[in-house]
């Protein structure tokens, strides 16, 4: 689309609006189809009406809809009544006058329309005020009573574009004509100036999820942010220049899961979320990251909610969402592949910004439009820019997921502060300046759900038989490696047989890498592969009581455990302590990280 005009991106849309006529010109409702007893229709305006066949049935619901004073009801469908008029000449006439409409015909046409339309479902795709996606991807900004991008000129709200209705709203921003790219390097050297990151390239970040952000839902992948720092850090400073910059936005600091889905449904525009998780109880904020999940890619969040008369609803939420606190929520894995952590440190001391922030603020207001219209205007540079660098942070051996979110990031910072599509050593500067950012293979792995309840596991401290000295269980299993010293015994006194002793209480078996030692029946010690290795015993009680109260509680940590690369499941029965147990699992101890141990002895 390169840089013109950005209400150019679809010169041959059609539309279905106005289709029914009579001798009073085009129909200005447009019916869309009916379910449950229910007729669903555009109104004069473009507003989506739902209506009961009562209510189809009554003047004023009628007179509502077409909002004409009941000028097309009246020609299409005419009351008329004899009126009696004296001529001139004295004597008396009869004519016919039409006086109003009659509504059971109305409403009887209107039924039929709705039934000719075909069942209302999810394939019809109401769209409220944000950037959406066209048929053919291209970004269309609907700015409430108007819509940009659907075809040269801007088309009134209630357009409808195959299976998607731009559906009328009070008026919102609309984007301004595109700036140079100064400005978004302008709006990066103020940041970078005015904020102290812990993390080289943290400016860098910011612009580039405010570039992606411009785009709504309008891009595969929105990545999202999470801003965090200590109290005077400038938190609440950045996040209302970020807004500023955003004409269309949504913009928050009190608010729970069920309030974000409500304000957000049906409108794909930036999300800022302050103080998201300065609250005592963190599952609010553990919710919210959970939404961010599906809005992040594809067609975002979409589902079902409890509703009036226990009827469902359906909810749709879509956009970048960028969310600020003192501290993070405890995050999972996936929570991680999607968010990108800005940690802002407090400003040097003596240095206060508090109106260099103001009048940033004020600048970004100034400026929002026009780089709003930059980003939308670039919108093939953008993918563009997302697969260079996508490629080159493949090369640089970024994990998989993190390709989606940085590469995405990157190219919203690109879009807003260069032009065209960056050649490969510019990817490669540009992946330099967030390389503090960048997590590889090894560091998603430390993060994956199932890493995190083993290291939950052995970090758990028990008690040593009938004292009061608790070891953790990484410890006993340490112990247990450790080469036989003279009288067997540590010098702590803990001895390798009492270790073995209290692993088995908890379903833990540890099986050395060279052990030869047979039970009273001549049997090998057992094992599911070769080298060090573990067994635990899923039905162990006092191993279950371990996760009690966690995200692993009941069978989750078993389920988790089975996810581990070298888990492998023995149907017969393994001898653990004093019992013989059933439906074992074998795990690697190098993939716990015992083999150093078992090595040094």
């Amino acid at each position: 689309m390169g840089r013109e005009a950005i209400r150019q991106s679809l010169a041959n849309a059609q539309e279905v609006q106005g289709q029914h006529t009579s001798e009073a010109g085009p129909c200005p409702v447009v019916p869309l189809g009916h379910l449950d007893g229910k007729f669903y229709i555009l109104d004069a305006v473009g507003q989506l009406r739902a209506l009961s066949a009562r209510q189809m049935g009554t003047r004023d619901e009628l007179m509502a809809l077409f909002l004409d004073e009941g000028m097309w009801l009246t020609a299409a469908f005419p009351c008329k009544r004899q009126q009696k008029t004296t001529e001139a000449d004295g004597s008396e006439s009869t004519r016919w006058e039409v006086v109003d409409f009659v509504k059971n015909k109305a409403s009887a046409w209107l039924m039929a329309e709705c039934r000719a339309a075909g069942l209302f479902g999810d394939h019809i795709l109401i769209r409220k005020p944000g950037v959406w996606p066209s048929q053919e991807g291209a970004p269309v900004v609907h700015c409430g009573d108007r819509v940009l991008g659907l075809a040269k000129r801007p088309k009134p709200a209630g357009t409808r574009h195959g299976n998607q209705i731009w559906a009328a709203a009070p008026p919102a921003p609309r984007p301004g004509d595109p700036c140079s790219a100064a400005v978004g390097e302008e709006l990066e050297a103020k940041i970078g100036r005015l904020w102290n990151f812990r993390r080289a390239g943290g400016q860098v970040v910011l612009v580039g999820l405010l570039g992606c952000a411009y785009f709504g839902a309008s891009i595969p992948w929105r990545p999202a942010g999470f801003i965090i720092g200590a109290a005077g850090s400038g938190k609440s400073s950045i996040m209302a220049v970020l807004s500023a910059a955003c004409p269309m936005h949504f913009y928050t600091n009190d608010t729970t899961k069920a309030g974000l889905e409500q304000s957000l449904d049906g409108r794909a525009m930036p999300t800022y979320v302050d103080e998201a998780a300065d609250r005592e109880d963190q599952r609010g904020a553990r919710a919210l990251l959970d939404l961010v999940l599906s809005a992040a890619g594809g067609e975002g969040t979409k589902g079902s909610r409890g509703g009036k008369e226990g009827k469902a609803r359906q909810i749709e939420v879509a956009g970048s969402i960028l969310m600020a606190s003192i501290s993070p929520p405890d995050m999972q894995a996936q929570h991680l592949g999607r968010f990108t952590i800005v940690d802002l440190d407090k400003a040097h001391e003596g240095v206060d910004y508090h109106n260099e922030h103001k009048e940033l603020q004020d600048w970004a207001r100034q400026h929002g439009a026009g780089l709003w219209a930059r980003a939308l205007s670039g919108w093939k540079e953008w993918r563009g820019a997302f697969a260079a660098f996508r490629d080159a942070l493949k090369v640089c051996g970024c994990a998989p997921r993190e390709m989606d979110q940085l590469g995405a990031l990157l190219a919203g910072w690109w879009v807003l502060t260069h032009e065209g599509v960056p050649e490969a050593l510019e990817a490669d500067r540009g992946i330099e300046l967030i390389s503090d950012y960048i997590r590889d293979s090894d560091d998603v792995l430390t993060q994956d759900s199932s890493s995190r309840m083993m290291n939950h596991l052995f970090s758990q401290l028990v008690q040593v038989q009938r004292s009061t000295d608790r070891r953790s269980l990484a410890e006993l299993v340490r112990t247990v490696l450790k080469k036989p010293v003279y009288n067997e015994e540590n010098i702590d006194g803990l001895t390798r047989v009492i270790a073995s002793e209290v692993l088995a209480n908890y379903g833990i078996r540890v099986i050395q890498a060279d052990d030869l030692s047979k039970d009273r029946r001549g049997r090998s010690a057992p094992r599911a592969a070769d080298g060090l290795g573990l067994w635990f015993w899923p039905g162990s009680s006092p191993l279950r009581s371990l996760f009690r109260d966690t995200p692993y509680s009941g069978q989750k940590f078993e389920y988790e455990l089975r996810r581990l690369e070298s888990a492998r499941p023995f149907k017969g029965q393994i001898r653990i302590g004093a019992v013989k147990a059933r439906g074992c699992i074998w795990v690697s101890g190098e993939e716990l990280g015992f083999g150093d141990e078992a090595d040094d002895g």
